[in-house]
C-alpha cells in the first residue's frame, strides 16, 4: 500500500527519497529489457518472497520494522470501496457478474443515502455503478473512493466509525444479510452444523473451528429464542395483512451472516 518512493505526485530530486533504490533501479531498467510489459513487472513483484509474505507481526519486526518501511511483513489492509460492496453482493448471490454495457444508475432516496438501482438478476459489479460527483453511492463515499476532481494521486484509507455503523445499521446490508441467510438455508437446509460451516465458508474461505461452530451453535439458539418471542408479541398486536415475514430460524440466521459481513476476517485482506 506504500510505493518505493511515497511522494507519488513528486517523483524527483525534491520528492521523498526512494526507501529501496537499487530495487527501484533494477526493476525499472528490466521493465524496458522486457518490452514495457505490465504482466511481466506484475507477475515480478508477486512471485517474489516479499510480496508473499504473512502478515503476522514477529518480535524482531516490531522491533526492527515498526512501521514495515523495510518490508518484513505483508501490511494488513481493509478492503477497498468496489471490493468491499462487490464482496457484499457476492456473499448473498446478489452479484450480476454481467460485462460491459451501459451504467446502472443510481438513486437518491428520501433520507438522502444514495445507493445503485438493481436489476432483475442483481446488482452488477461496482466497476459498472454510475458515479456523478453529486450522486456517489454511499457505500463507496463511506469507504473512501477517490474523488476523480481534479485529480488523485493515492487513495486514502481511513478507519472511522461511521464505517462500522454503515455496515451496521443501512438497509441494504441488512438485506443482503437475509438474502444470505435464505441461500444458506437453500443449500445447506436446516441443519445448523451445515448452515454454519457454509457461512464461513462462502464469507470468510475457510471452514470455522470447533470453537467457533459452537459458539455460532449458542448463538443461534439465543437469536431464534428471541425471534421467537418478538414474533408472539408482534401477533398480539398486529393485524395479519397476509404476508408473510420469515421464520424466526431464517431471522436468526440473518443475524448471523449480518455479524459475518461486519467482522474484521470479512473486511480485511491478511
Amino acid at each position: 500500500g506504500r510505493g518505493i518512493v511515497e511522494s507519488l505526485g513528486n517523483f524527483g530530486r525534491t520528492g521523498v527519497a526512494p526507501t529501496h533504490p537499487e530495487l527501484l533501479d533494477w526493476l525499472a531498467v528490466s521493465f524496458v529489457e522486457n518490452g514495457w510489459s505490465f504482466k511481466w513487472l506484475h507477475r515480478q513483484i508477486m512471485l517474489s518472497n516479499t510480496y508473499r509474505q504473512s502478515s503476522a507481526l514477529r518480535p524482531e519486526s516490531e522491533e526492527r520494522d515498526p512501521d514495515n518501511r523495510w518490508l518484513s511483513r505483508m501490511p494488513l489492509r481493509r478492503l477497498e470501496a468496489e471490493p468491499l460492496r462487490d464482496s457484499l453482493l457476492a456473499a448473498s448471490g446478489e452479484l450480476d457478474v454481467t460485462a460491459f454495457g451501459k451504467p446502472d444508475s443510481v438513486t437518491v432516496r428520501n433520507d438522502g443515502l444514495v445507493t445503485a438501482d438493481r436489476n432483475e438478476t442483481g446488482w452488477r459489479r461496482t466497476v459498472y455503478v454510475q458515479q456523478r460527483r453529486k450522486e456517489l453511492p454511499s457505500i463507496l463515499e463511506t469507504f473512501d473512493l477517490p474523488q476523480m476532481s481534479p485529480n488523485c494521486v493515492t487513495r486514502p484509507n481511513s478507519m472511522v466509525a461511521s464505517q462500522a455503523l454503515h455496515l451496521l445499521n443501512n438497509g441494504m446490508v441488512r438485506e443482503l444479510a437475509m438474502q444470505f441467510a435464505q441461500r444458506i438455508e437453500t443449500q445447506a437446509g436446516q441443519d445448523r452444523y451445515r448452515q454454519i460451516e457454509q457461512v464461513y465458508q462462502d464469507a470468510l474461505s475457510r471452514k470455522p473451528t470447533a470453537e467457533e461452530t459452537q459458539l455460532a451453535l449458542e448463538t443461534l439458539s439465543q437469536l431464534t429464542a428471541e425471534w421467537e418471542l418478538r414474533r408472539a408479541a408482534e401477533e398480539k398486536t398486529l393485524k395479519d395483512d397476509g404476508t408473510q415475514s420469515p421464520s424466526a430460524e431464517t431471522q436468526a440466521l440473518a443475524n448471523f451472516c449480518h455479524v459475518m459481513m461486519n467482522s474484521a476476517e470479512f473486511l480485511f485482506v491478511d
